[in-house]
């Protein structure tokens, strides 16, 4: 987990998200989606390792690794916030699970 901080037009906070090569790009819990009013307006379909299933899509900032990145998100029925590929894709990032920590480049 790493920590990122979230910014919408009427909140900005820290939180801890997870990192996930798997994924294509940003994934938000469906309860922290409605705390940070994000739109319901924009259905999408999504590919998810449950099957294909409908959400929604808004962009917001997230600053990680000491860098803003104004990216789409989508909403998640996941309970963690999911950084895919949309963001690290822009990195090098190294898990070195003998020393349990991550180092982080920019590519």
């Amino acid at each position: 987990m790493v920590p990122i901080k979230i910014t919408t037009s009427n909140v900005s906070k820290k939180y801890l998200a997870f990192l996930d090569t798997g994924s294509d790009g940003v994934a938000i819990p469906r309860v922290l989606w409605e705390k940070l009013s994000l739109s319901l307006n924009y259905p999408v379909r999504i590919q998810s390792v449950t099957g294909l299933s409908w959400s929604y899509i808004d962009t917001l900032s997230i600053e990680i690794f000491d860098k803003k990145h104004d990216v789409p998100a989508v909403m998640s029925d996941d309970p963690e916030i999911l950084i895919g590929m949309e963001i690290l894709g822009k990195y090098v990032v190294c898990f070195d699970g003998v020393k349990k920590r991550v180092t982080v480049k920019k590519s």
